[in-house]
């Protein structure tokens, strides 16, 4: 994961790219929660998190410095995809040590660190295909190629990146199947969906109970369904069919209005920013606007 690796990253995903209108779906909050977990059940990033992070403290923080991260290397905000890259890669240099079953780990594992990429495209599919429109074959082709890209930037090596969807499909069900498991992190994670910190140490306890309690169970209850069934059980977590009947509903009502909502409310916020900048510019070049489809 070397300059040279980033250097010779393909074209990044832009304006009018399957990446640029699907990864930053407002309706992805709902399934934030099923990333995480898929990432903290590695044994590599469950031990990085568990001893290096301040997630357990300040999970409010450490969510949104994750999310801005995202937005630069997706959608190139700041400097983008190759200087976040190497930020990423110096601030996990020293992330490593002995976990608790006395395996070593190192954050820049070539498998983990692959891992998370892999889990944040897998998100980007799993939205659309529980709260928007799913992704057609061609789609999912062109989807991977970008974020492949995104992930050669980010100094991923070329030979830890499926080359076409259906590998990278293979390899996450691989990756399910065997290697991952429940640990400390993934038990923080859930607690901390489940009954969320406030944000801010002011605001009234009682006020928050009235918003903590609804969300919690609500994203409890997207993080657990949308989690593959075999992890589900390796994690412990109960799942019945009127779990599964309430998701359903759940998800038919957000892909209702998430259809009919306007253009501003269909990405996060920071995302959309970078996009109207990107049009505004195409417009002034070609004076051809391109839209925000739904995902």
């Amino acid at each position: 994961m070397d300059d040279d690796t980033m250097a010779g990253a393909g074209e990044l995903p832009g304006p009018g790219s399957v990446t640029w209108e699907r990864f930053a779906a407002a309706p992805g909050v709902f399934l934030a929660g099923t990333g995480l977990l898929l990432q903290v059940a590695h044994p590599v990033v469950g031990a990085g998190v568990l001893d290096h992070s301040e997630f357990k403290e300040k999970p409010w923080v450490r969510a949104w410095r994750t999310h801005l991260s995202t937005i630069r290397f997706v959608y190139g905000m700041g400097q983008g995809a190759h200087a976040e890259g190497r930020r990423l890669l110096e601030l996990h240099k020293g992330i490593k040590g002995v976990d608790s079953e006395g395996r070593r780990y190192h954050a820049l594992d070539p498998e983990a660190y692959a891992w998370v990429h892999l889990t944040l495209a897998k998100y980007m599919v799993d939205t659309a295909a529980w709260f928007g429109e799913p992704f057609t074959d061609a789609e999912l082709e062109r989807m991977w190629r970008e974020f492949r890209a995104v992930g050669l930037a980010l100094g991923i090596k070329p030979q830890h990146l499926a080359p076409g969807w259906k590998a990278a499909q293979s390899h996450f069900d691989e990756m399910v199947n065997s290697t991952l498991e429940a640990n400390r992190s993934t038990e923080d994670v859930l607690a901390a969906l489940t009954h969320p910190k406030k944000p801010w140490p002011l605001l009234p306890d009682p006020l928050w109970k009235v918003v903590a309690v609804p969300s919690g169970r609500l994203v409890r209850m997207t993080t657990v369904g949308t989690l593959p069934p075999v992890l589900r059980e390796r994690l412990g977590l109960p799942w019945t069919d009127r779990d599964q009947r309430r998701l359903e509903r759940f998800a038919r009502t957000v892909r209702a209005v998430y259809r009919r909502a306007p253009e501003p409310l269909r990405l996060a916020p920071l995302a959309y920013g970078v996009v109207l900048r990107a049009r505004k510019r195409a417009r002034a070049n070609t004076g051809s606007p391109r839209s925000v489809r739904a995902a």
